[in-house]
């Protein structure tokens, strides 16, 4: 018999088809659901309504854009774009993404890559005229690559940027990728090996900005302008940092008591890797482009391998493809960037087949929960299969004179861990390196929650059968075991 959780998870999903579309934003708005890696059988959980959420996290305003069936089927914002002046948010209202900006300016590339224009594979540094890429003994006779820059695995330094006060003197993208004043970031330069590992470098992305600068023009906004937003119709994105006065309708940055910032938000002049301005409708538009390249359709901006080229990881067992991370979810890849400036926090997933997708900004460095509660509603209310999916145990009530049998001390039989049980209450704590509940899934079994698909069980290997030793389980196969002092 299907248990009272999974009903509730799948009431407004399963009967999705016979809502009207307005019982569907109605049933996301009031569905939000933590963002829990673990639930008990037996347990209610809650949902949340978005006005809620949104003042319990003390943020002003979202903007959302959900993508169904290969279209954008609804689009709505909340409160306000500027809470000192009470200026209400609403569909067209640009909000800084951050590092979502990776994920266009990967896009960008790749059409320049697929007109011939730039080489993914290619050394970096001949394309580079007007800055001399800092060699050093990570990086000297080894190729560096578009594809490595796009990808994080360029062994850059330079994780990301501050941003500047509106008041404050700029400096060039020379300067920023030296680290020279007025620049307030590290220099980008070699830490590692090229093509070792993925190490997150805005450093790199703003490279790639000077290699479009030395190679095909010196206006980034503008060259975007022309390679993403106007031929999908983005008619409100820009990477002016900082805004120009055209574009009034743009919300404050704000503090995590979701105050706005002096100046009303911080100046990104990096650009490629975190300096767009957009809405989630302009963002949703960009995510079916993907969709319609990585699906092959007729007109797409991009042909179908040179998109899967961009959606690919580059490493074996990684997530980092060019400008997205690609993850697995159900029996759906979605590809998907968040996005972190001061106060705005962003996030996006697209499907790769089925015409899924979501985009979420907020105006607060509190967002990326209730961000992700939103995502969790929109995928439980959409019916996404297997995106919201804690794992679920059901617990079993175990007497306090067998938990008395468990505690104690147990030595691993290397002798390197002493781990130790102690009764609390009417449960068990395990300490080793830190301390954490055990809970009861069998009479002499247990799981804690920071790795719950492990398992924790009491045997005995003594003939008064009285507990000697602790299993540690992973997937059925004793990983370790730990017998008790005496």
């Amino acid at each position: 018999m299907r248990h009272f959780l999974t009903f509730l998870l799948c009431l407004g999903t399963c009967f999705s088809f016979t809502q009207t579309l307005s019982q569907k934003i109605n049933a996301v708005e009031n569905g939000l659901l933590e963002a829990r890696e673990l639930i008990f059988s037996d347990s209610l959980v809650p949902k949340f309504n978005i006005q809620e959420r949104m003042a319990y996290y003390q943020i002003p305003a979202v903007s959302i854009a959900v993508i169904n069936n290969g279209n954008i089927e609804w689009a709505k914002a909340y409160g306000f774009a500027d809470p000192a002046g009470k200026r209400a948010a609403d569909t067209e209202t640009l909000f800084q993404v951050a590092s979502i900006s990776k994920s266009v300016n990967a896009f960008g590339v790749m059409r320049l890559v697929q007109s011939g224009k730039l080489s993914l594979e290619a050394d970096i540094r001949p394309y580079l005229k007007t800055w001399a890429f800092p060699d050093n003994i990570y990086s000297q006779g080894k190729t560096i690559t578009l594809k490595h820059l796009l990808s994080h695995t360029a062994g850059l330094g330079a994780r990301g940027f501050m941003g500047y006060a509106r008041t404050a003197p700029l400096p060039t993208i020379n300067q920023i990728l030296d680290g020279e004043a007025p620049a307030n970031s590290d220099p980008v330069i070699p830490i590692q090996e090229p093509n070792i590992q993925f190490s997150y470098s805005g450093g790199g992305t703003t490279l790639i900005r000077k290699i479009l600068d030395d190679q095909i023009s010196t206006n980034y906004d503008s060259l975007f302008n022309a390679l993403v937003f106007k031929p999908l119709r983005m008619k409100n994105s820009t990477f002016a940092q900082p805004l120009s006065p055209r574009w009034k309708n743009y919300a404050a940055a704000c503090n995590n008591q979701g105050q706005p910032f002096e100046g009303g938000y911080f100046v990104y002049p990096e650009l490629a890797p975190d300096g767009l301005w957009s809405t989630a409708t302009d963002l949703a538009k960009f995510v079916l482009a993907i969709q319609a390249s990585v699906q092959g359709k007729e007109g797409a901006l991009l042909s179908e391998t040179v998109a899967r080229e961009m959606l690919t990881p580059v490493l074996p067992n990684s997530n980092n493809a060019l400008g997205v991370f690609v993850q697995q979810k159900g029996g759906e890849q979605y590809f998907t960037h968040s996005g972190v400036n001061q106060g705005f926090q962003a996030d996006y997933y697209g499907s790769f087949t089925n015409g899924r997708g979501v985009v979420v900004l907020t105006n607060s460095d509190n967002g990326s929960k209730l961000i992700q509660e939103i995502v969790n509603s929109v995928a439980v209310v959409n019916g996404w299969e297997g995106f919201y999916a804690p794992i679920e145990k059901k617990l079993i009530q175990v007497s306090e004179a067998q938990l008395e049998t468990y505690a104690g001390n147990f030595v691993t039989e290397d002798g390197a861990l002493t781990i130790q049980i102690a009764k609390q209450g009417q449960a068990l704590q395990l300490t080793a390196r830190r301390s954490e509940r055990m809970y009861p899934i069998g009479p002499d079994t247990f799981f804690i929650a920071s790795s719950p698909n492990d398992q924790i069980a009491f045997v005995s290997s003594r003939h008064d059968g009285k507990i000697d030793t602790m299993e540690v389980r992973s997937q059925g196969a004793v990983m370790f075991r730990a017998v008790k002092k005496q």
